[in-house]
């Protein structure tokens, strides 16, 4: 394959790692479930929101219930979608977050990442396995008679962090951390929480709760919020790996207090991005494994090929 080939693999990696961690990380300490407080499957169960309303609880108060119910809950259902510079990527699957994401997606790279992957041999299409500490792709039948037979493509964590450096580390913690609750746990610190009114997504009642998240935020209130020192580096981190000072949030709350759909934009050198993901199916099984070793190779074998331009 031509070295702009493996090049552009190394480039949709990330694109396709960012999708999937659509921007957030739980932070290495992660959150405590509840007390007696139950899996969680998206269809009934629990205090509702309303139930919570008029208990008087603030909003900050409501949302650390959402995160911790919907922590608890493991896994998910997952539709993603991430967008910036005219380049849309999107993923669909199911993923487990309890030690690190793990799970299948497939979906689509857009825009000209996509375009130039097909010259490289694919169509854009893919399916990504994520385990704890690699990613397998594959990209098709096509990718594959340029990678000697094999269909998969592995990229280990800490190869990814070495190639990327101190960006390519944060992905890394990000990919071993993940969970959906991080713009939930964002929101919290932001300190100020708008409810901004109802809506139905994936055919259930939701309440929609907006704020902007600002690195003086992290540095102040935060904590006073009730995170953690941990879950507040980690969020720092997110924002000055984007190259961004703040970070737009809007999320979506069943009446089961659980995340139904979560917005973040955040205004990077190459434009707006913007990652949106729905989840549902709460508790759902999630198994995955590593493909055949004969038919995966690895990534940085590919690297030491472009870089001699075989």
């Amino acid at each position: 394959m031509r070295t702009t080939g493996r090049t552009f693999l190394a480039v949709a990696a990330v694109a396709l790692a960012l999708t999937a961690t659509g921007c957030g990380s739980k932070g290495a300490g992660g959150d405590a479930a509840p007390n007696g407080s139950d899996k969680g499957n998206g269809n009934g169960g629990g205090s509702s929101a309303a139930a919570t309303k008029d208990a008087a609880l603030t909003p900050a108060a409501l949302l650390k219930m959402v995160g911790d119910k919907t922590s608890a809950a493991k896994s998910a259902k997952v539709e993603l979608v991430t967008e910036i510079g005219g380049t849309k990527n999107e993923m669909k699957g199911a993923i487990a977050w309890e030690h690190g994401m793990q799970g299948q997606l497939t979906g689509s790279l857009g825009g000209a990442l996509g375009t130039n992957i097909a010259k490289a041999g694919g169509d854009g299409s893919f399916t990504a396995r994520y385990l704890g500490d690699a990613m397998y792709v594959n990209m098709g039948d096509g990718m594959a008679s340029q990678l000697g037979g094999a269909h998969w493509i592995k990229y280990d964590y800490a190869d990814l962090a070495k190639l990327m450096g101190p960006s390519g580390e944060s992905l890394k913690k990000q990919l071993q951390t993940a969970d959906p609750i991080a713009s939930v746990r964002a929101l919290i610190a932001s300190g100020k929480i708008n409810e901004a009114g109802t809506e139905t997504v994936n055919g259930a009642p939701t309440t929609k709760y907006t704020g902007d998240v600002t690195t003086d935020d992290l540095a102040g209130q935060a904590i006073a919020q009730g995170l953690t020192q941990e879950q507040v580096d980690g969020l720092k981190q997110q924002l000055a790996t984007a190259g961004a000072t703040s970070d737009h949030i809007e999320v979506w709350i069943t009446a089961d207090n659980l995340l139904a759909k979560k917005v973040e934009q955040l205004q990077m050198k190459a434009g707006l991005f913007t990652a949106t993901g729905l989840y549902s199916d709460y508790g759902t099984q999630v198994e995955t494994s590593a493909p055949q070793a004969s038919d995966t190779v690895d990534f940085t074998e590919l690297m030491k090929g472009a870089k001699t331009g075989s």
